[in-house]
């Protein structure tokens, strides 16, 4: 009889290590650090991050985090503030702050998953525990790989679930990875945390709230709980996977469909972010950006605009609450609303959502002549072609109109690294400065290499942020 699954794949994390991976996986590390750290920092300030910080327990006593000798045994600080708290609070806290932007990373398969919402458990981890460079990749990787395989075999929303109950089975393999514990222990801690971080798919449908921005970091703060229960002797249901797969609601799953090999890093083959919407929306926004040119000065001429996009983008992104959002949860998730600002400004950026530019009567305007199509062709041509569509109407019955086949920063067209740093430094200078964020980028760019990753979280603490 073949081992549970939870412990299969605990020893594949226990297999991972730096000197397993290719240079091409360890540039990909690399990137996907300094694109997630400058997603948090962009969200330095925001309202979810204030209140998570405002009820953040204190640090533990030196000694006592994972009980007697425990090797994590120390705080973790957020970013930002730099104040410190348990690695659950850390990790918490860091977690909203790379969710809030809606920019992080994704990866679409049978699932969808962020795995960059697992960077924030490694870093807490590995900080708590006195880690370093090497340990904070290991961890990273453990995350990605996991969560991508398991999306790659096992859908939580054909399930009406939210993708991001992945964080109860995912998590304690990055903590457990980060503490050095053996692979029975974090086939255990798996087993604990995701037999109870089922999230309902209520999460992101309609009005969009706060919850948002926690949806995974609160579970996977429980999660890192669970992974220091297991570490402690605490045991789980071992199974939880093979119940996952054959016993919920929804087709049938194969457990034998999740791959554990190491002959292709599945981390390579995530899509990065060029705006700050949800990643169905990347492409309808790059066209109506090109658009606006055409339309400047016109924008009162503008008597209808056809978005067209996959059909299934509709339920999420185009319900009635979208078409009126009045936060930027909603906002952000809003095909109709995130066009109409992208062809009134040429631009979508973290800062036209900050100010609202979404609640604006030119704005708001054409938001409600947006009319959302879903097309069964660009469904076909789904998932090596990402596209989308706009096409605009004017009085005189003129059209205008644009394609987007595969946005920038999507693996069929991925963005180099200039494009990357760039987008770090637009999020993280006016944070931390640039000094600091250059410091941060050099940081990274030999990140494997370093003894100890607690200069990282200086550098991305600011005193005034507390």
């Amino acid at each position: 009889m073949a081992a549970p699954l939870s412990l299969r794949i605990a020893e594949f994390v226990a297999g991972i290590s730096l000197d397993r991976l290719p240079d091409t996986a360890l540039h990909a590390v690399r990137r996907l650090v300094l694109d997630t750290l400058g997603c948090a920092l962009g969200a330095v300030g925001a309202e979810p991050v204030r209140r998570l910080e405002a009820i953040l327990p204190p640090p533990p006593a030196p000694g006592t985090a994972g009980g007697a000798g425990s090797s994590y045994a120390g705080a973790a600080r957020c970013l930002g503030s730099g104040r410190p708290t348990t690695a659950e609070g850390a990790a918490g806290v860091n977690g909203a702050m790379v969710r809030y932007l809606d920019f992080m990373d994704v990866y679409w398969s049978r699932d969808i998953c962020h795995p960059a919402e697992n960077i924030p458990v490694a870093l807490a981890c590995v900080e708590e525990a006195g880690g370093g460079g090497r340990a904070l990749v290991e961890a990273i990787v453990a995350g990605y790989e996991v969560q991508i395989r398991l999306c790659d075999a096992f859908s939580f929303q054909d399930r009406g679930f939210h993708h991001v109950s992945a964080a109860g089975f995912v998590v304690p393999y990055v903590a457990g990875k980060a503490w050095g514990q053996p692979a029975g222990a974090m086939a255990h801690g798996s087993a604990l945390g995701g037999m109870r971080h089922l999230t309902l798919g209520a999460l992101s449908h309609g009005k969009l709230s706060m919850a948002k921005a926690i949806g995974y970091p609160a579970n996977a703060a429980a999660a890192i709980t669970a992974a220091r229960l297991a570490g402690a002797g605490f045991t789980g249901p071992l199974e939880a996977y093979e119940w996952l797969f054959e016993r919920t609601a929804g087709p049938t799953e194969d457990p034998a469909a999740l791959a554990l090999d190491f002959d292709a890093w599945r981390l390579e083959q995530v899509s990065l972010k060029g705006y700050p919407v949800q990643y169905a929306l990347q492409a309808p926004v790059a066209a109506a950006i090109r658009l606006h040119a055409a339309l400047r000065g016109r924008l009162g001429e503008v008597t209808a605009i056809r978005a067209r996009v996959r059909p299934e983008t509709l339920a999420r992104a185009a319900d009635p609450a979208k078409f009126r959002p009045m936060d930027r949860e909603t906002a952000d998730h809003s095909l109709p609303s995130c066009v109409a600002m992208a062809l009134c400004d040429g631009v979508l950026t973290e800062h036209q959502f900050a100010a609202g530019r979404f609640r604006d009567p030119d704005v708001m305007r054409l938001t409600a002549l947006v009319e959302p199509v879903g097309d069964a062709g660009f469904e076909q041509r789904f998932p090596t072609g990402r596209p989308g569509a706009v096409e605009v109407l004017l009085r005189s019955g003129e059209r205008l109109d644009a394609v987007e086949e595969v946005p920038l920063g999507d693996r069929e067209r991925p963005m180099d690294d200039a494009a990357v740093q760039a987008k770090f430094l637009a999020l993280a200078e006016p944070v931390i400065g640039a000094g600091k964020a250059r410091q941060v980028m050099e940081f990274v760019a030999g990140l494997e290499r370093q003894p100890r990753i607690d200069a990282l979280l200086d550098l991305c603490s600011i005193p005034t942020a507390r």
